[in-house]
């Protein structure tokens, strides 16, 4: 029995190196790397390519390029939210209220879905709350 557990050591410490190799390697190969949308073409394009279609007329990026809010003619909400290296399209359901909070925007009560687009979040939102100074 004791030989036992020398082996099941043994075999826990080479699956954790070959998992750590495994991250190591993706990492150095630039899976590190977020999604990051370089500018509003970009983010017009991929809110086109949505399931469904969606045709914007008014986008806000976020200012470090990490998410985007737009609507399209009929007044939906959209936004683009990172997932990994590649961007989520999520339309946001009607009735959700969008708060804004000095210069970002939150649709409902999803704080991991805030994105700061600077002054024009007044913009954007429907339910005022958090800094509003104008």
């Amino acid at each position: 029995m004791t030989d036992a557990v020398p082996a099941a050591v043994l075999q826990f410490v080479g699956s954790l190196a070959a998992v750590v190799a495994i991250v190591t390697v993706a990492w150095l190969l630039g899976s590190r790397k977020s999604a990051n949308l370089s500018d509003e073409e970009e983010a017009r394009e991929l809110f086109r390519l949505a399931p469904g279609g969606f045709e914007p007329v008014e986008i806000a990026l976020d200012t470090e390029g990490a998410a985007a809010i737009a609507r399209d003619a009929d007044g939906r909400l959209a936004m683009l939210v990172p997932h990994g290296n590649q961007f989520v399209f999520r339309l946001v359901p009607p009735d959700t209220p969008i708060r804004v909070e000095g210069d970002s925007v939150t649709p409902g009560n999803r704080p991991f879905l805030r994105i700061t687009i600077g002054e024009s979040a007044r913009d954007w939102a429907n339910t005022d709350s958090g800094d509003n100074n104008g």
